[in-house]
C-alpha cells in the first residue's frame, strides 16, 4: 500500500500575529519562532532594520524579509509603542494584510541606563515609562478591542522582566515600569477572560542581547550573571 506524504498541520496555522519590537533582540526571536509554526506575522518596530550591537543572526536582514527566506509570510509596519494612534494602526494593519489578529506579543522596550534613584532624571522616568508601561497598556488594549469585536478570543503575550518580580541594584525605572507591566497582565487577565482572552506576561533574566552589552561584555560581571542564572 503507497502512503502519501501528507504536510503535518503546525500550531499556529492559519493565524495571525503581531510583534513589538520585532527588529532586534527577543523580538528577533520571537517573531521567526510563531512563523515557524504557521502564523502570518506582522512585525513592528520604529525601522525594520537591527538594532547595532546585538547578537541577531543574519543582522543586515530585516526581520519580516528573514521569515520570508525561510517560507513564512510576513509584513512590516513602523510602530512607535508609546504613540496611540500608531498602536492603533498597526493592530488595523495586521487584520488588514494578514486576517484576524490571535496572537499579539508586546515585547517592544528600553532601558536607558544603570543609575541610582538619586541619579535618575524626570525625563528617563517618562521616556521608559512611555515604552515599558504606556507601550504595553496600549498594545494590551488595542490588541483587546479588535479581539473583543472578532468574538473568537486570543493570545496576549506582555514581556516583561525579572526586574518586574524583584528589585535590581541601579535599575529603580525600569524595574518600576516591568513591575507596572506584571499587575496590568494580572488586572487586564481578569477583565478579558469572559470574552476567551488569554493574557500572559513572560519575565526574562539577562538574555544577551544589545540591550545588556555592557554587561555581556565584561568578564567578570558575565560571570556573576551565568552563576546566577539557572
Amino acid at each position: 500500500m503507497r502512503m502519501m506524504n501528507v504536510p503535518m498541520a503546525r500550531r499556529l496555522d492559519g493565524r495571525t500575529a503581531l510583534v513589538t519590537g520585532a527588529s532586534s533582540g527577543n523580538g528577533r526571536a520571537i517573531a521567526p519562532r510563531l512563523a515557524a509554526e504557521g502564523a502570518s506575522v506582522l512585525c513592528c518596530d520604529l525601522t525594520p532594520e537591527a538594532r547595532p550591537g546585538g547578537y541577531d543572526d543574519s543582522p543586515e536582514v530585516p526581520t519580516h524579509l528573514l521569515i520570508r527566506e525561510r517560507g513564512g509570510r510576513s509584513e512590516f509596519q513602523p510602530c512607535d509603542a508609546g504613540d496611540e494612534q500608531a498602536v492603533d494602526e498597526a493592530v488595523d494593519r495586521a487584520v488588514a494584510l494578514l486576517g484576524p489578529l490571535r496572537i499579539c506579543v508586546l515585547n517592544a522596550g528600553i532601558f536607558c541606563r544603570d543609575a541610582s534613584i538619586t541619579d535618575e532624571s524626570a525625563d528617563e522616568h517618562d521616556r521608559t515609562m512611555r515604552v515599558n508601561e504606556r507601550g504595553i497598556w496600549l498594545g494590551c488594549r488595542a490588541a483587546a478591542r479588535r479581539m473583543v469585536d472578532q468574538g473568537d478570543g486570543g493570545r496576549i503575550v506582555c514581556v516583561a522582566s525579572i526586574s518586574g518580580l524583584v528589585g535590581l541594584p541601579d535599575e529603580p525605572l525600569y524595574c518600576a515600569s516591568k513591575g507596572a507591566v506584571v499587575n496590568l497582565v494580572r488586572a487586564a487577565a481578569v477583565d478579558l477572560a469572559l470574552h476567551r482572552i488569554n493574557v500572559n506576561a513572560v519575565c526574562p533574566g539577562f538574555i544577551a542581547t544589545a540591550m545588556i552589552r555592557r554587561l555581556v561584555e565584561y568578564p567578570a560581571l558575565r560571570a556573576g550573571l551565568e552563576q546566577r542564572t539557572p
